[in-house]
């Protein structure tokens, strides 16, 4: 019932008390089915099990390999959330320290430092460091984009009602935005940048998301029309087709963003399981953070992916126009909502307008819903949580499932 704790509040209590891109103008042009084959044919990524990170041809940002498991992390990279006692253990150690910053924010300090030639997994570099078991301590995972292939069906959108009108704050973590794009003309953007510095964000993903959260246009209209959005840029290229973000990056736009006090953080980025990224999550939300992120586009057989699988994060996965399940959405008991994420008008980092699918495209509906009901209900993340799910349409089984979760968050006909 109203006021009291929901699933997804209880669960963030139990964690917090444990300490497509189809490039489309708009009108869509006509395209034979053979060159949309061909566009869908091309591979998303193949990346090199060692790859240079550049900055330009002679300097080398970092090495990021691939690892057993087929994630991929810098190169012999690794971070420990350490008190002082810890860190003074590092110091006496045979490694090379790279940082060491405070996070007041969070109320954390983490080393960032290069493990030893030879020792290659965690139990050996507890080990080796004298360090007990319990130590906050993993590799400075690469976090992906999600991104989801194009699709052959193409519908057109309505503009529709934005979640609300008044002026709220809204953050999230992904690429760098083309701000000069005229969907932004008028928008409250403010970004920052945590990447090593002289390696450029490429800017295609987080146009995107920024172009649902705040854009306007003939075909696009903002879910938020009054959003003063906060933009942390985490993302650096790959390849043509893929983009990555390290742990360390996202822990310190984590930061930015709580030390901003903003009330819901859209994550549109999955990964693996790593210590480090839960207990920082967790610092977030004990600050009174609410932390949507998509599901992932690996497909219903995928193991989970994280932040979004965390049970303190609210993870969305994307339906289309006809309220069916995206064919590439990850599917759990982690899931919480579902919304509209398939081929979804929005703006380009090329200045355009086109089309994109994914549970990244889907997890703004929440984020944006979110931040209004918390603004309507003073900040009671409880409240807040209750009346969203109590608007999310139940798709699928009865109840809470494994594809929709609650259910779908469609655009309100009018504002919360």
């Amino acid at each position: 019932m109203l006021g009291q704790l929901n699933p997804i509040e209880q669960r963030i209590e139990q964690t917090i008390e444990r300490a497509q891109r189809l490039p489309l103008p708009v009108p869509v042009p006509q395209i034979s089915i053979d060159e949309l084959k061909a566009q869908i044919s091309e591979p998303i990524s193949n990346l090199p099990n060692v790859l240079n990170i550049n900055i330009n041809s002679q300097n080398t940002a970092f090495v990021e390999v691939e690892l057993e498991n087929g994630f991929r992390a810098i190169e012999r990279q690794w971070l420990l959330m350490a008190n002082s006692q810890q860190i003074n253990t590092l110091k006496q150690q045979n490694i090379t320290i790279v940082s060491v910053k405070n996070y007041n924010a969070l109320n954390m300090s983490l080393v960032r430092f290069n493990a030893p030639q030879g020792v290659n997994s965690k139990s050996e570099l507890l080990k080796a460091l004298n360090l007990d078991e319990s130590a906050i301590l993993d590799r400075n995972h690469i976090y992906q984009a999600q991104t989801g292939e194009p699709t052959i069906k193409v519908a057109q959108n309505k503009p529709i009602a934005p979640y609300c009108t008044q002026s709220v704050k809204i953050g999230m973590i992904d690429s760098a935005i083309n701000t000069k794009h005229s969907a932004f003309k008028g928008a409250s953007i403010i970004t920052q940048s945590f990447l090593p510095q002289g390696l450029s964000s490429p800017n295609l993903h987080g146009t995107a998301i920024a172009g649902l959260i705040t854009g306007k246009g003939a075909k696009l209209s903002p879910l938020l029309s009054s959003a003063k959005l906060y933009s942390a840029e985490v993302f650096y290229r790959q390849s043509e087709y893929a983009q990555g973000a390290t742990l360390f990056a996202i822990v310190e736009a984590l930061n930015w963003l709580v030390s901003n006090k903003i009330p819901v953080i859209n994550m549109s980025l999955t990964g693996p399981n790593n210590t480090v990224l839960e207990a920082s999550i967790t610092a977030a939300i004990k600050q009174n953070v609410l932390i949507v992120a998509a599901a992932g586009n690996q497909g219903p057989a995928s193991q989970p992916l994280y932040p979004g699988a965390y049970k303190s994060v609210i993870a969305v996965s994307a339906i289309d126009s006809k309220s069916q399940i995206y064919r590439w959405s990850n599917k759990g008991d982690y899931i919480d909502f579902t919304a509209f994420g398939v081929n979804v008008v929005t703006s380009q980092g090329n200045g355009k307008f086109g089309r994109e699918s994914g549970t990244s495209m889907a997890a703004p509906h929440v984020s944006a819903a979110l931040s209004c009901l918390l603004l309507k209900h003073g900040n009671n993340r409880t409240k807040a949580l209750n009346e969203l799910t109590s608007l999310a349409k139940d798709l699928g089984e009865q109840g809470k499932d494994t594809t929709f979760g609650y259910g779908a968050i469609y655009p309100p006909k009018s504002a919360l």
